[in-house]
C-alpha cells in the first residue's frame, strides 16, 4: 500500500472497531550511511524501512504502537491487538480528544531528492572530509555520514490528511592529532548546496593540530566561550525543559517562569519549522496540527511552553504544533545571531576558556536545572585576550538558570548542529560567551 492508502486503512479500521480517537501516521525513510574509521571508509549501508505509529483511545484510555510491517493482514491485526490492549488499561485523568479540522499545512521546503539520487557519492564526501583534515595535520580521522529521505502521511479521526517529504545530509568528523588531541567538525544540511564536508574536515584537523600536548588547568572561575557546537548541546536542554509535559512532571527550572526574565535580555531562541534550512521537522505534529515557528524565549523573558493537547488542556491554553502524542517536544531550534565575532569574544576575555566540543551531560537536580558535562575534544585557556594553550581533563559544573543570566556576548556566525544525543534537536546556534562559570577536573572520562 501506499503511505496515504497505509494511514486511511488503519483509520477506518479502528474507528470500526470502536476508537473514539485515531491518528495514523505512516513513514517511509531510505537511510545511507558511510562510517569511516581509521581515515578510511569502512562501511557503507543503505537502508530503506515502512513503518506505522499509531495513537487510539477507548472510553478515555490511550495507547500508542508502531510496527514496520505494512501488509493489510500484519496491519488489520495489528490495529485489532492496540484496541484490545488499550481496553486494559486505566482511564486518563488528563485525556483530551484530537484537535478537528479543518487544517492547512504549508507546502513542504526541506528536500532534496541529489541526496538520495547520488548516493554514490557519499563516499566521496566522505573522502573529502578525511583528506581535508589529514592535511591540516590530523594523523587519523574517524566519523559518520548519513543521509536521510522520509516520507510521511497522516490520517486523523479529527480530519488531519496531509504529506510531507523532506531529507537531510549529517557529518560528523573527528581528527585526532595524538592520543589527547582530537578535534570535531560537523556539516549539518537538508540541501546538498549547504553541505560542505571539506569545511567539517578542515575544522577538525585544524582543531586537533592546535590542541596537541594539552595541559591542566587550575579549577575555579573561569569566562567560558562556547562554540556553536556546545551551545547547541545546552540549547537542546532548555528547549526540553520547555516541554510543557516536563514543566507539569515538576522537571523544569522553567516551570512558573511565563513572562518572567530567564536569560540575559540578548538570548532570543526559537523554535522553528518553516525555515527552508532546517534540519528537521514535519507540516504536521503527531496530532495533525500544523506546526510553526514560535518563541521559547524572547529577549530574555520566556514567551511560553511547548504544547500537545493533552498539556494544552491542563495549560487551559492552545496547542503549539508540537506533539508527541506523550510529550511534546521541538523540531529544530534557532539563537538570533548576535553581534560579535569570536576573535571579539577572545578579546573580551582575560581568564577564560574556549571549548569546541562536549559529552556526558548529567542533570544533579531538573528542577534547579542543575547540571554538569565534560569538555571533548579541543580546549584552551584564555589570557588577556588571547587562546594561549590546549589543555584537558575539565568538568563545567553549573546551574541552567545562572549560566542563561550570565551570558555576555553572542556570535555572529551560526551553524546548524546535530550530532548523536548530545544534540538530537537540530540547533542553528552561534558561539556563546558566558560569565563566571565553575570549571572542575574530570577524572575518569576519556
Amino acid at each position: 500500500m501506499k503511505l496515504a492508502e497505509l494511514s486511511d486503512f488503519v483509520l477506518k479500521s479502528a474507528l470500526k472497531l470502536g476508537a473514539k480517537d485515531v491518528s495514523a501516521i505512516s513513514t517511509r525513510s531510505e537511510h545511507s550511511m558511510v562510517r569511516i574509521a581509521n581515515s578510511s571508509v569502512s562501511v557503507v549501508k543503505r537502508m530503506l524501512n515502512i513503518g506505522l505509529v499509531v495513537y487510539l483511545t477507548r472510553d478515555r484510555k490511550r495507547i500508542v504502537g508502531s510496527t514496520s510491517n505494512p501488509t493489510p493482514n500484519a496491519v488489520r491485526k495489528f490495529v485489532s491487538d492496540l484496541f484490545k490492549a488499550c481496553g486494559t488499561l486505566p482511564s486518563s485523568r488528563q485525556y483530551a480528544p484530537l484537535p478537528r479540522g479543518p487544517f492547512n499545512y504549508r507546502s513542504p521546503s526541506q528536500y532534496d531528492s541529489r541526496i538520495t539520487e547520488h548516493g554514490e557519492k557519499l563516499v566521496d564526501f566522505a573522502k573529502e572530509a578525511v583528506d581535508a583534515s589529514l592535511k591540516e595535520g590530523a594523523t587519523r580521522v574517524a566519523g559518520a555520514l548519513n543521509a536521510h529521505d522520509e516520507q510521511f502521511f497522516i490520517s486523523t479521526s479529527g480530519g488531519a490528511r496531509g504529506s510531507d517529504h523532506r531529507t537531510r545530509i549529517l557529518l560528523n568528523v573527528r581528527a585526532f592529532a595524538d592520543s589527547d588531541a582530537s578535534g570535531q567538525g560537523l556539516s549539518c544540511a537538508s540541501r546538498l548546496d549547504d553541505f560542505d564536508p571539506k569545511e567539517a574536515g578542515v575544522t577538525a584537523g585544524m582543531l586537533a593540530k592546535d590542541a596537541a600536548n594539552p595541559g591542566v588547568c587550575e579549577e575555579g572561575r573561569y569566562d567560558l566561550i562556547m562554540n556553536s557546537t556546545v551551545t547547541g548541546s545546552t540549547m537542546n536542554n532548555v528547549g526540553s525543559f520547555a516541554s510543557a509535559f516536563i514543566v507539569d512532571a515538576g522537571l523544569s527550572f522553567l516551570a512558573n517562569k511565563l513572562g518572567s526574565k530567564v536569560a540575559a535580555e540578548i538570548l532570543t531562541l526559537s523554535d522553528v519549522t518553516s525555515s527552508e534550512d532546517s534540519i528537521e521537522g514535519r507540516v504536521f505534529d503527531d496530532e495533525g496540527v500544523a506546526t510553526g515557528d514560535k518563541e521559547i524565549i524572547g529577549r530574555g523573558t520566556l514567551v511560553g511552553y511547548l504544547h500537545n493537547s493533552t498539556t494544552a488542556k491542563i495549560f487551559k491554553t492552545k496547542s503549539t504544533g508540537n506533539a508527541g502524542f506523550i510529550e511534546p517536544t521541538p523540531w529544530n531550534l534557532i539563537v538570533e545571531q548576535g553581534e560579535y565575532t569570536l576573535d571579539e569574544m577572545v578579546k573580551e576575555v582575560k581568564r577564560g576558556i574556549y571549548v569546541t566540543n562536549n559529552w556526558y551531560t548529567r542533570f544533579q537536580n531538573y528542577r534547579e536545572g542543575e547540571y554538569s558535562t565534560v569538555p571533548r575534544d579541543a580546549a584552551f585557556i584564555i589570557e588577556n585576550g588571547e587562546i594561549k594553550r590546549p589543555i584537558a581533563g575539565i568538568r563545567i559544573s553549573d546551574t541552567l538558570p545562572r549560566l542563561l543570566l550570565n551570558i555576555h556576548a553572542i556570535g555572529k556566525e551560526r551553524s546548524w548542529v546535530k550530532w548523536w544525543d548530545e544534540v538530537a534537536t537540530p540547533t542553528l546556534c552561534p558561539a556563546l560567551l558566558i560569565k563566571d562559570v565553575p570549571i572542575s577536573r574530570a577524572a575518569g572520562v576519556g
